[in-house]
């Protein structure tokens, strides 16, 4: 099954290991990761050698009934006929029970080509054992490969277990190479067309943890911290899904953690993640910046949100504000939304502390922290004026200043500000620095807008 190419080295003759690899790309990276959780299954049976720099292992320990069985075990409960055997082990069934073993012996095509016409009816549990035994390796092959948040979430299921194609097996990297190989190709010329496949990328499956979105952290300063900072995180994923009813959200556990464990990844990483709908995957780079933002956040879990957009879209907060973090950009956008959305009097909303918070961010990425003296000042105005006139008043008023942001219209925001002063005969000292410099000062103008409501409430989350 083994490849000798630049990261799969054949070892001296006098070593007790054929096969060394290092990890020059994530992807390698990625597949020692699978491969010491393949090695520590069979800890009994296969020795290995992990080291800062190398894996070192022998080529003919990696077979394909091996390989099987071991993913059998690792995705135990993603395997239909792993669920049927335990019904098999059982002395009586119960109707809800003989109904579930029935839908599991067509669940999918190969157990349907398996079992054929067989129905369950309490007397035929022997027979339902041995043909799970006799075909126990075709059920997890064809399984495991076809299975959309299996292997075939990562790769051409055409290639599992193939030896090394013209092209990589990963999504992202595959092409049909019959067909468009010329295209891809410098001057269409195919002989300068370059790609690196390699039989050990079947082993990333087992490198990535989550549920629909799917992340592996290259932190490969180390080959061993490598391992260790994605088996604490997978353990991490493992102890929400008891805690919180089967909650899996992978990217609340990894910024979590970051914010939370100070000695958990003091330095620039890349963390690769796919989601399950698409073709390729995603690099995130956390930069250490970006750490220091999220430590001094301290909060996380107002952002573990979606809001409905419509029927076939939902706007992923968390996502919109780590992608924020992670690439130091203002999150005035999401600012503006939930600004925007609040004045909707079709949806009960209000989003302040919200808002607040995606404020702070933007003082963070900007190198500052807490509220300045010019932000503290509008937020003061802005409570003085809800206490100063009606309600729908300082409502209008809020509605106003907001289209003004949003159309980016700022002398129209300035005059609306010095109508609502003469109003409410509340002095803004603030409006000054928006005077000098509106686009730099814009936090000043979002903290007054914000404030311009008559209480705190927890934001409704949806979704």
């Amino acid at each position: 099954m083994i490849e000798r190419e630049e990261n799969v080295r054949q070892s001296n003759d006098n070593e007790k290991f054929d096969t060394c690899l290092t990890a020059s790309d994530w992807r390698y990276s990625a597949a020692i990761v699978g491969l010491c959780k393949y090695f520590k299954y069979y800890k009994y049976e296969l020795k290995y050698e992990l080291s800062d720099d190398y894996l070192k292992f022998n080529a003919a320990d990696i077979t394909e009934d091996r390989y099987l069985k071991f993913a059998e075990s690792y995705f135990e409960d993603q395997f239909q006929h792993r669920e049927l055997e335990k019904y098999m082990n059982l002395e009586s069934w119960s109707e809800d029970q003989t109904k579930r073993i029935n839908e599991l012996l067509r669940g999918n095509s190969v157990m349907k080509k398996v079992f054929g016409k067989i129905r369950f009816d309490g007397n035929n549990s022997e027979e339902i054992r041995e043909l799970i035994q006799i075909n126990r390796s075709e059920l997890i092959r064809e399984t495991f490969r076809n299975k959309s948040n299996l292997y075939k979430n990562f790769a051409n299921p055409g290639q599992f277990f193939k030896e090394r194609g013209i092209c990589c097996r990963l999504w992202g990297y595959y092409v049909d190479g019959g067909r468009k190989t010329k295209a891809l190709s410098y001057n269409f010329d195919v002989n300068t067309f370059v790609s690196q496949d390699d039989p050990l990328f079947d082993f990333i499956p087992f490198a990535f943890w989550g549920d629909r979105e799917v992340f592996f952290v290259n932190d490969n300063f180390s080959l061993e911290q490598l391992v260790r900072t994605n088996e604490t995180l997978e353990k991490q994923v493992q102890m929400q899904v008891t805690e919180e009813q089967k909650s899996k959200s992978a990217r609340k556990v990894l910024f979590k953690t970051i914010q939370e464990t100070a000695d958990f990844l003091n330095y620039s990483v890349e963390v690769i993640t796919k989601q399950r709908d698409a073709e390729f995957f995603e690099t995130m780079y956390v930069r250490k910046e970006s750490i220091k933002v999220l430590r001094k956040l301290n909060v996380y879990e107002p952002f573990c949100f979606s809001v409905k957009i419509n029927d076939n879209y939902y706007l992923g907060i968390q996502k919109k504000v780590t992608e924020c973090i992670l690439n130091l950009v203002r999150t005035d956008e999401l600012i503006e939304f939930f600004l925007k959305r609040d004045m909707r009097r079709d949806i009960q909303s209000n989003s302040e502390y919200l808002v607040s918070l995606l404020i702070r961010i933007n003082n963070l990425i900007c190198g500052g922290g807490e509220m300045n003296q010019a932000m503290r000042g509008a937020y003061a105005c802005a409570k003085a004026v809800v206490g100063a006139i009606p309600e729908n008043k300082y409502k209008a008023y809020r509605q106003k200043l907001t289209s003004a942001v949003v159309f980016k219209d700022y002398d129209r925001c300035c005059q609306i500000l010095l109508q609502l002063s003469n109003y409410s005969g509340v002095t803004f000292d603030f409006v000054y620095d928006l005077f000098e410099d509106f686009e730099k000062n814009k936090d000043v103008i979002y903290t007054f807008i914000n404030a311009l409501t008559s209480k705190k409430e927890e934001i409704k989350q949806e979704g």
